[in-house]
């Protein structure tokens, strides 16, 4: 279907051009062929023709019309198409589109008169077919009848097709916009985290620890996953949990026997998907404005589970009373990932923030099942629609 869309009704080259005008040519000479042809077979049966006979002639003589009155169709179907559309309604000139349009039509309508009276008539009474018998003001108004029939019915197509590809375009740039916005939020958390890290990193050297390599080794390795995996629109939510692992990790050597760590991971979040360091943020916070500002023993706890493709994600931290107010729901990280939940999962997530006076606890609920996939797709040139 996709490529029938894109390779024949809004293809610019000049077959596909003459492939749709060609089609809709005949379309219009089958209909016009149908719905003349009665009057003159329902003649001939009365001259005691047999059917057969007189409904071969009808549809032979509407076939003959059809064909005689196409220049005027044509000239107005045309007119309209590449000069009255683009050049005044599509502009929102429609003062002097209506002036040119009953202009185009009266030319239509005159033309078809002078060929149904000098042409068509002729050639009905050589096969000895009715005639139209109507005066030249006759055979214009029919002439106006014929032309708006054909010409509206160009005129609805072509205004379609170039409502449908303005609604594209306009889809194209809130798609392009999204995914602006997305990347200015994964800039941010990048340095952000990597800025943390570094600070602990240079925590542990100043007192020359001797896990300084195995810190530096951990680091590589959050750096390989934020340089090459997080440029993915989604990663494997198992990558997400070993990363996470590697900056607990690294935490634990920092804080030693300060911080009371407990992680539990369960359920089958091996073939998941998830878009990537959306749950870091979290752990950020806690240890930023939770272990780091207690100077006594700190605690936390997280607890992720997979049911079918649903994940559960909880983290408790402590933290200092006296440091934040109960309204307090975290600093640039946990923003950057609100922003990013209400862009990527609309309505398939839910995250709830609960500030206590010596605890801090989020609980996010997230469908997995359906995982971010913006795509760019190729916008049409209104203009060269034809």
């Amino acid at each position: 279907m996709q490529l029938l869309t894109n390779e024949f009704v809004f293809s610019d080259k000049p077959r596909h051009w003459l492939a749709r005008h060609g089609l809709f040519w005949v379309v219009w000479l089958v209909y016009f062929m149908i719905t003349y042809s009665f009057l003159p077979a329902a003649f001939l049966l009365r001259q005691g023709v047999s059917w057969p006979i007189a409904y071969a002639k009808g549809f032979t003589l509407a076939l003959i019309d059809a064909v005689l009155f196409m220049p005027a169709h044509m000239l107005f179907t045309y007119s309209i198409l590449y000069w009255l559309l683009p050049r005044f309604v599509i502009k929102g000139r429609y003062e002097w589109g209506f002036i040119c349009l009953v202009a185009i039509l009266l030319c239509t309508a005159v033309t078809s008169a002078i060929l149904s009276i000098y042409v068509v008539d002729p050639i009905r009474a050589f096969f000895g077919a009715p005639m139209s018998r109507s005066t030249f003001v006759g055979a214009i108004m029919a002439g106006m009848r014929g032309g708006t029939t054909i010409g509206g019915f160009a005129a609805a197509i072509r205004l379609a097709k170039v409502w449908y590809l303005k609604q594209q375009a306009y889809q194209q740039i809130e798609r392009e916009k999204l995914q602006a916005e997305l990347q200015l939020l994964k800039s941010q958390v990048h340095p952000h985290f990597l800025f943390n890290t570094l600070n602990n990193l240079y925590a542990l050297t100043l007192r020359k620890a001797d896990n300084s390599p195995t810190v530096v080794l951990k680091l590589s390795e959050l750096l390989s996953y934020m340089l090459y995996d997080c440029n993915a629109t989604e990663v494997l939510l198992e990558k997400e949990i070993q990363f996470m692992r590697n900056y607990i990790g690294l935490e634990q050597l920092r804080y030693g026997d300060r911080l009371d760590m407990s992680v539990q991971i369960t359920g089958n979040y091996h073939d998941k998907l998830i878009a990537p360091l959306l749950l870091v943020p979290f752990l950020e916070n806690a240890f930023k404005h939770g272990t780091s500002e207690q100077l006594e023993q700190s605690w936390m706890h997280l607890d992720l589970s997979v049911q079918d493709t649903t994940l559960k994600f909880k983290l408790i931290n402590s933290r200092e009373t006296a440091e934040h107010d109960e309204s307090y729901v975290g600093g640039i990280g946990l923003r950057n990932v609100q922003k990013r939940l209400r862009l990527l999962y609309p309505d398939r997530h839910d995250l709830r923030l609960t500030a206590e006076p010596e605890t801090f606890m989020v609980m996010l609920t997230l469908d997995l099942s359906s995982a971010p996939k913006p795509t760019a797709s190729p916008v049409f040139a209104v203009e060269e629609v034809h």
